[in-house]
């Protein structure tokens, strides 16, 4: 698992949970519907500079895009071949600054704190016959846990290619899924141990 919150003295870090979370919301709705292909590249580099006033190093910068790089690529060839290459640039500019805002969110706040946030939010749905703090911890582990399957399966596809594997193995979905398994397992016993199997 790959370390997600970094500890800076930064205006962003000193952002509380709640407020980020609503940001990173409205945020990334207004990304898909703006239009100017200018505008979106001004809110990518506006996200990137986002990352410079949080004083992470540039390597998060680069791990958070890098393993979406080909899937860009592929969403780039097939628009540009479907609608063209003002929509297909619109799409990628919009994909990469979702991630990066996604990315910056999980990098600046502590885990805890997001799930704290998020059992406020979903306590009104108890009248429904749903755990807040199970949903919560759902949700959370979701936000949590996406940027580090985005990353193993980078190293999936690096390692195949170094053994200069071809065909449909080289896209690493097997292993990705074995990744998964495991990692689900593991979760699994973490929160029984937690209570959280036997709470009412």
């Amino acid at each position: 698992m790959i370390p997600l919150y970094i500890h800076r003295h930064s205006p962003i870090h000193r952002i509380p949970a709640g407020p980020k979370l609503l940001l990173l919301l409205a945020a990334s709705t207004a990304i898909f519907f703006l239009e100017p292909a200018w505008l979106l590249l001004a809110a990518l580099v506006g996200t990137i500079g986002l990352y410079r006033l949080a004083r992470l190093p540039f390597a998060t910068l680069a791990s958070a895009l890098r393993p979406v790089l080909i899937v860009g690529a592929l969403i780039f060839a097939m628009q540009l071949f479907l609608a063209g290459p003002l929509d297909a640039a619109h799409i990628v500019l919009r994909l990469f600054t979702a991630i990066l805002l996604v990315s910056l969110v999980t990098l600046t706040t502590r885990f805890a704190d997001m799930l704290d946030v998020l059992t406020r939010l979903t306590r009104p749905l108890a009248r429904f016959g749903l755990d807040p703090p199970r949903l919560a911890l759902a949700v959370g582990l979701t936000i949590r846990f996406i940027p580090t399957l985005l990353h193993d399966l980078h190293e999936i596809r690096r390692a195949q290619r170094a053994r200069c594997a071809s065909g449909l193995r080289s896209f690493g979905a097997g292993p990705l899924i074995v990744k998964i398994l495991r990692m689900t397992d593991a979760l699994g016993h973490a929160i029984a141990a937690r209570g959280f199997e036997n709470r009412k």
